[in-house]
């Protein structure tokens, strides 16, 4: 067919039916003034559809809290002296809360404990210091030739490990390579299956069906072509005429779409197979721990052995064990009074400071009390580091993301924030309806935040700019989705549509409906079907 042809042909067409049209129009006006008291057609107010932005927010309460809490303990054994902050007080960093008093540290009783040790092993050094020295070195003499016999016998395991350690890897190794051979062979062989069904059945079917196709296509052309000539004689109907238009369209598609995607041949670069596929690494990880179990033996009886000729060639006028021990008492009692007192002082001279800004949430202790090294003093929760703990609906939270920025709304201020956390568990509140927890960073927190106060929360769940926008009140859901009223050729007709981002006030609209649509503002008791006459509604 020329389509150059049809397409004036068309065009002649729509004007003799525009023209007509046009005629009917000016009868039905000339009817209708005629008539008088004829039903006119109703009227609806519509909608258009405008792009512009929509901003998602989910709304929520909750308590602010500190991130940040730090739980002090009494570093020495005294009583406090000083104590400069109360619960509720707000501390800055660096401030000194609590001072101690140090005369009642204990070091003396410690020393005491010490001396009565050190008492305890002179004397067990003055009964064993004869006979044990002698019974060590006899023992010591009996028990070099057993050790070096277990010497022997732990050199011969591990010699042998190594051996059945590099017989396993030379196995593997053969075993890998035949492996990958046989591989190699399969995998030529499935290609020259697959090279010889695409040559016999794929490529013939694919062009079989590639002719059916076009004959299919040259066949509804023809059609065409007839339907032409008997639409030029009145012969059809436009309908029946654009049907057979439509028939061939399909076909070319169809012979179009075939031609344009031909079956791959097997490319066979992609049945190769990698030698790297069969490394042949023997698994020798039991002989491997035998091996270091046997070397870690034989490292502990080369030492006991040394150990054992030392005491035998010891003088038996040497010190004890216990006389040694001894020593080292008086040693930590040295240290005791020379370090480990200092220590305790410099650490109770520096006292308690706060680490942070922030408010005493509890105190365990007052002026005077007195206090253990370990007890409990006071609690202190940061200022600059708070949060809110929020929670939100379960049809919410799928919408709530971490990282979304929020607006934190604090009595009479307001602060910025970003979600921090989700709870994976949903509670339930009073009514029993489960709730999911959020976390909201308080990004700029400043000298009004007050710890444990309520607080709402607006989070930024989705934002879209510059897309087509409808008022919420426009758009229904059913069972198959979102859906609305269009006005089309004076009928009203349902469209389905699908939704992005909503507001308490607009929807973004992602498909189904463009720019400049028509919407019905409200039905009302038309039905789908009605002819009505749109009239857009004011804004």
């Amino acid at each position: 067919m020329n389509k150059g042809r049809l397409k004036s042909k068309n065009k002649i067409m729509l004007i003799t039916l525009g023209a007509i049209a046009a005629a009917l129009v000016v009868i039905a006006v000339i009817g209708t003034a005629a008539g008088g008291g004829q039903e006119t057609v109703p009227t609806v107010e519509t909608v258009a559809v405008k792009k512009g932005s929509v901003t998602q927010e989910v709304d929520a309460s909750g308590t602010v809290e500190s991130e940040i809490k730090k739980t002090f303990f009494s570093p020495v054994n005294g009583e406090i002296q000083t104590m400069n902050a109360q619960v509720g007080d707000t501390v800055q960093a660096g401030t000194g809360i609590i001072g101690f008093n140090l005369e009642a540290l204990e070091e003396e009783n410690q020393k005491a404990e010490m001396n009565v040790r050190s008492g305890q092993l002179d004397l067990q050094d003055a009964r064993q210091q004869a006979s044990e020295a002698q019974a060590k070195v006899a023992d010591a003499q009996a028990r070099i030739p057993e050790l070096e016999a277990q010497i022997q016998d732990t050199e011969n395991w591990i010699a042998d490990l190594k051996q059945q350690i590099a017989d396993a890897q030379t196995n593997a190794q053969n075993d890998a390579q035949a492996q990958l051979e046989q591989a190699q062979a399969e995998a030529a062989a499935a290609y020259e299956a697959d090279l010889a069904n695409f040559q016999n059945q794929t490529l013939p079917e694919y062009e079989q069906n590639l002719a059916q196709a076009e004959e299919t296509m040259y066949n509804c052309q023809e059609a065409l072509n007839k339907a032409e000539e008997d639409y030029g004689n009145e012969k059809i109907t436009v309908e029946e005429y654009s049907d057979k238009e439509k028939e061939y369209q399909q076909a070319q598609q169809a012979f179009q779409d075939l031609r344009s995607n031909p079956p791959a041949q097997p490319n066979q670069a992609d049945y190769a197979v990698s030698p790297e596929a069969f490394a042949g690494a023997a698994d020798t990880s039991e002989l491997e721990s035998q091996l270091e179990t046997a070397t870690s033996d034989l490292a502990q009886l080369q030492s006991d052995l040394a150990s054992q000729k030392a005491i035998a060639e010891a003088d038996t006028g040497g010190l004890t064990q216990a006389a040694q021990d001894k020593m080292q008492i008086s040693n930590n009692l040295a240290e005791l009074e020379a370090k480990s007192l200092q220590e305790l002082l410099e650490e109770g001279r520096k006292g308690i400071q706060a680490e942070f800004k922030g408010v005493i949430s509890d105190a365990k202790v007052t002026q005077g009390a007195q206090v253990t090294q370990g007890m409990e003093l006071f609690t202190l929760q940061s200022t600059e580091q708070v949060s809110v703990n929020a929670n939100i609906s379960k049809y919410d939270f799928d919408k709530v993301k971490e990282g979304q920025k929020a607006v934190v709304t604090l009595g009479d201020s307001e602060y910025q924030g970003t979600v921090k956390k989700i709870s994976k568990i949903a509670i339930a509140n009073e009514k029993g309806n489960p709730m999911i927890g959020v976390t909201v960073h308080i990004d700029n927190p400043d000298d009004n935040i007050f710890i444990g106060v309520d607080a709402k929360v607006s989070i930024l769940a989705a934002q879209a700019e510059n897309v087509p926008l409808l008022p919420v009140e426009v758009v229904n859901i059913g069972k198959d989705g979102s859906f609305c009223y269009v006005v089309k050729d004076g009928v009203i007709q349902k469209q389905n549509i699908e939704t992005g981002v909503t507001s308490d006030s607009y929807v973004e609209v992602k498909s189904g409906l463009k720019e400049g649509d028509a919407v019905i503002r409200d039905i009302a008791d038309h039905e789908e079907g009605d002819q009505v006459t749109a009239k857009e509604a004011a804004q």
